[in-house]
């Protein structure tokens, strides 16, 4: 819908004002913006269902969070880089039971991360993965596995030595699959990511808190300091 919307004012040469063109402002000039019939019919009628469509999606996402919020092991797999409380549930529901596994190996399975084996005879040859399991979930890993070529742990330097033999395809695989073995055992001993970043983790748990609660951290100065100030207490910036 919102690709339609940007043909049509692509073919009438229309520039738009905005660097987001669905914000609350962006929405507000298309729907103000003068425009032949056909083409201000058009535009009304992507917008109509689009509203209905990003309304659901905002109340779906909302029951998502408060279930993450209130759910222990996604706190504890977002310790993890790359891994928000979307991916952390989404490996959550995939585990299932964790104790249907014997090893990291069946899960990794599980979720189709191992290379596919044929066998004809005396010979037997590996070939690309399975793909087997939930799709999304898997999707999600191989997401996460895109932004660790620069991570400074040492995931980033399992990234980096993995394709100095093979391609970048297989390396962000490969490391989709570690990225699967370690949340196995993040959930299994239920400890946190042992190469966890503080300011990282603390941020995302933050804003996590701050979209389930609506609560947000107060800033500014304590009551003591502006109880101080009321008295006429003198102070000073130290460098």
């Amino acid at each position: 819908m919102k690709n339609r919307i940007h043909s049509i004012l692509a073919q009438r040469l229309i520039a738009v004002p905005f660097k987001q063109l669905y914000s609350p402002k962006g929405i507000q000039w298309l729907r103000n913006l003068a425009l032949e019939r056909d083409d201000r019919q058009a535009i009304d009628s992507e917008l109509r269902p689009l509203d209905s469509i990003e309304h659901e999606i905002r109340e779906t996402e909302q029951t998502l969070i408060q279930a993450a919020w209130q759910e222990d092991r996604v706190r504890l797999l977002m310790t993890r880089f790359g891994i928000d409380f979307c991916g952390a549930q989404s490996l959550i529901e995939a585990m299932g039971d964790l104790s249907r596994f014997t090893d990291r190996d069946h899960f990794a399975s599980h979720l189709g991360l191992v290379p596919s084996t044929g066998a004809s005879a005396n010979h037997c040859h590996h070939g690309p993965i399975t793909k087997q399991g939930r799709s999304q979930t898997r999707w999600m890993l191989i997401q996460a596995a895109q932004h660790l070529a620069d991570h400074p742990g040492p995931l980033g330097q399992f990234y980096g030595g993995v394709p100095k033999k093979k391609n970048r395809n297989i390396a962000v695989v490969a490391v989709a699959r570690k990225l699967a073995v370690i949340a196995y055992h993040m959930l299994k001993n239920n400890q946190p990511y042992r190469y966890a970043m503080p300011d990282s983790t603390g941020q995302k748990l933050v804003h996590l808190r701050s979209q389930a609660t609506g609560q947000r951290r107060r800033t500014g100065p304590s009551k003591e300091a502006a109880e101080n100030r009321r008295v006429g207490a003198q102070s000073r910036t130290v460098p």
